[in-house]
Formats: C-alpha cells, structure tokens, sequence
C-alpha cells in the first residue's frame, strides 16, 4: 500500500474508533468540561451532525454514529480495493 494511502487507511480506522468511543461516552454522565471528552467531541460531532440533519428523528435513538461507521468502513475498502 502507497504511504499516503496507508496514512488514510489510519485515520479512517482512528475516525471509526472514535466514534465508537463516542457513542459509549454517550451511555453514561461526564463531565463535559474534561479536556478528553472535549476533544472527542470536537473531532465526532462534524462528522456526526451532517448526517443528523438529513435523517429523520427517532426518538431517542441517534442512528447517526453507526452511520458514519458504515460510510468511513465503506471508504476504506473502496481505498484497500483500489490498490
């Protein structure tokens, strides 16, 4: 695989890890102002929030990280394909 390739290979892999922590920070009460916790939102909730606004509501169920899980999983194999 291209160096540069592999570069995105491993962001679009720590992209998907993030949301994952995201998405289990969610499920329990933080504090909002740890610098961890900020930092993981400021990279998830971009990614996130287009999404958010072109679905429809659930209720209380956010559908968007699974989404974007599927997309960033779907670019890496079109860019693991491509080589």
């Amino acid at each position: 695989m291209f160096p540069l390739l592999s570069l995105v290979d491993l962001l679009i892999d720590a992209l998907i890890l993030l949301i994952f922590v995201y998405s289990i920070l969610s499920w329990f009460r933080h504090d909002p102002r740890n610098p961890i916790i900020r930092i993981v939102n400021g990279i998830v909730e971009p990614l996130l929030h287009p999404i958010r606004a072109v679905m429809p509501a659930l209720g209380p169920v956010d559908l968007s990280p699974m989404i974007a899980m599927l997309v960033l999983w779907l670019l890496r194999s079109l860019l693991r394909g491509a080589v």
